[in-house]
């Protein structure tokens, strides 16, 4: 390149300096090895190329780092890479190994968000994924958003809705984009009874450990999509998941709904507690970003 990239929208500032980052950090072997002929100049010209830019300068957005927290409304973004909290995951460094962001701008929020990550090109060894960067509604998993949600037992949700569309740049290595809830035995606890989970786009682990799983069925939403629903047991009690027959960018996920398959299924009682739930991506190896172009929760 031999003068500076334009400002603006071709060229925005946050996005060279993540590219420049991401650079920077190519210091790990995994890393290293595969990405070494990658120059800063062309980690600058892949963003651009990948990813819709925000509209100028004098929109930049606020950018989250790993474990910091934002709520506006009933909303959080939150990047958690909880595959470091323990085991041989507490190895691996941050800004060295691995990092995530989320460039948010507070008046769109909790739309208009760009998810990234960097993780090394080899899979978690004590885990199945590094973590979860999420957008979450209510109290997901802990959280304590800026207006409260109300939980619900299941038989009592009247509404659960949540309407989304993102996109997918080019990404290295994969990685699964899931909306999901727990349920908890008692309303606000933390302790967990069920994981639900609607996988938009799966990773190829995450298609692997849904069809080894007990097959439930077909799910069919409203708009005609049909869902494999599979149950796995796992730490947080039994893990349902509804998976696609392909990635499914936009739309609307009727939670209430699917709570109701489980039931008829005899899977859930009804007794269950919801609290609130997430969007968010796992990365399982690589680097790569989503952008969430809408994101909207109807409940009641």
């Amino acid at each position: 390149m031999t003068s500076p990239p334009p400002t603006g929208s071709m060229f925005p500032p946050a996005r060279i300096n993540q590219c420049i980052r991401l650079a920077a950090s190519i210091s790990s072997g995994a890393f290293r090895k595969s990405l070494w002929s990658l120059t800063v100049q062309g980690l600058v010209a892949l963003a651009w190329l990948a990813a819709p830019p925000f509209a100028s300068a004098e929109d930049a957005p606020r950018v989250l780092a790993d474990k910091e927290f934002f709520t506006k409304g009933s909303f959080i973004a939150y990047a958690g890479p909880w595959s470091t909290y323990f085991g041989t995951g507490m190895a691996l460094k941050h800004g060295v190994d691995y990092a995530d962001e989320i460039a948010l701008h507070p008046d769109a929020f909790p739309a208009d968000v760009e998810l990234s990550w960097h993780w090394p090109l080899a899979t978690p060894k004590n885990a199945g994924v590094y973590g979860y960067n999420a957008l979450s509604f209510g109290n997901y998993d802990g959280g304590s958003p800026q207006v409260p949600v109300e939980p619900r037992q299941v038989k009592a949700v009247g509404t659960l809705t949540e309407t989304f569309r993102f996109t997918m740049p080019r990404s290295i290595g994969d990685y699964n984009v899931l909306s999901e809830l727990f349920l908890t035995p008692e309303k606000g606890t933390e302790k967990k009874v069920a994981e639900v989970g609607f996988l938009l786009r799966p990773a190829q682990s995450g298609i692997a450990f849904a069809d080894a799983g007990e097959q439930l069925g077909t799910f069919t939403d409203a708009s005609a999509h049909a869902w494999k629903v599979a149950k796995q047991a796992g730490p947080q009690g039994p893990y349902y998941m509804f998976m696609p027959a392909a990635p499914v960018l936009s739309g609307t996920i009727d939670f209430k709904a699917a709570l109701d398959f489980l039931r008829a299924k005899s899977q859930l009682t009804g007794e269950e507690w919801f609290n609130g739930l997430a969007f968010g991506v796992e990365p399982e190896k690589g680097s790569g970003s989503i952008h969430v172009e809408v994101l909207s929760v109807s409940y009641q």
